[in-house]
């Protein structure tokens, strides 16, 4: 049984964007107190070795362009909010907003090329420019069924404060980006930033076709850059077979660490699936 929750606001996406002002210190939807980082600074990232394993600057132009079925029109209906499968046994969705990280995207994508391992990106298009060097490889996970794409607004602003009219952009900007750059939809699958939604958003949602309203069970509290220690100390403590893992493409150390990640999970049984592989392995 899918776990279905409706609630007035869950606040703290623990995800940074340097372009629409965040609540630092705001709880997240799965318990912890996260502040968001800004990008615009010094690196405070290069003390941090690069894993030539995972290298972000492998040339996208071998990829051969993938050929990817036409999108379906939106189906519009009631949004409920999914944090969890608790039939998915074995199975676990790690899932990765943002990236306004070029280097940081290109370490995972590679990550993912080498491991096979299953994911779900929820992008923001305001930060299209640095994904564009891997959008080629990036929609050949997609065709493999490797990758799944969702939807995280535009430009991460705190939705429960503002109009309909701006969410409705926000959201169909960023759909629009999504299919143009990656030749698919982010539907029905919506990220609220911050992870702060209320009915009113949620309705919104559901209009567009967005009717999962996607929360999360645990996090890596990698929306502030932290040593690989703290990543996996999180994954650790808090995984839980079904859920819903939220990481972040804005810091190395996640992408860089991702093969410990993937050895975590086998060591408690569980296997990384996409949110839509995570629905349907819950019955």
């Amino acid at each position: 049984m899918v776990a279905v929750l409706f609630v007035t606001v869950i606040a703290g996406c623990g995800s940074a964007s340097p372009s629409a002002g965040g609540v630092n210190g705001s709880t997240t939807a799965s318990g912890w107190s996260d502040t968001t980082g800004d990008p615009s600074g010094s690196d405070p990232t290069s003390d941090l070795a690069s894993d030539p394993s995972t290298d972000p600057s492998t040339d996208p132009s071998t990829v051969a362009p993938s050929t990817l079925p036409p999108i379906a029109p939106a189906v519009p209906g009631p949004a409920h909010v999914l944090n969890r499968v608790p039939g998915a046994v074995g199975k676990v969705a790690l899932t990765f907003d943002d990236g306004w990280c070029g280097d940081c995207i290109g370490t995972m994508v590679a990550a993912l090329e080498r491991t096979g391992a299953h994911v779900t990106f929820c992008p923001n298009g305001t930060y299209g420019p640095v994904w564009q060097p891997y959008v080629d490889r990036i929609r050949a996970l997609v065709a493999r069924g490797q990758l799944e794409i969702c939807n995280h607004t535009w430009d991460h602003p705190q939705i429960t404060r503002v109009s309909a009219a701006r969410l409705t952009d926000e959201i169909t900007h960023n759909e629009q980006w999504i299919a143009d750059t990656f030749g698919v939809t982010a539907r029905p699958y919506f990220r609220p930033p911050y992870g702060a939604h209320n009915r009113a958003t949620d309705a919104v949602a559901g209009r567009l076709g967005y009717t999962t309203i996607l929360a999360w069970s645990s996090t890596l509290s990698d929306s502030v850059l932290q040593p690989p220690g703290t990543i996996l100390d999180q994954l650790q403590h808090n995984l839980v077979p079904g859920g819903i893992v939220l990481g972040h493409l804005n810091y190395p150390t996640t992408g860089q660490i991702f093969d410990q990640i993937l050895a975590v999970l086998a060591q408690r049984g569980l296997v990384p699936v996409t949110v839509a592989e995570l629905v349907a392995a819950g019955g």
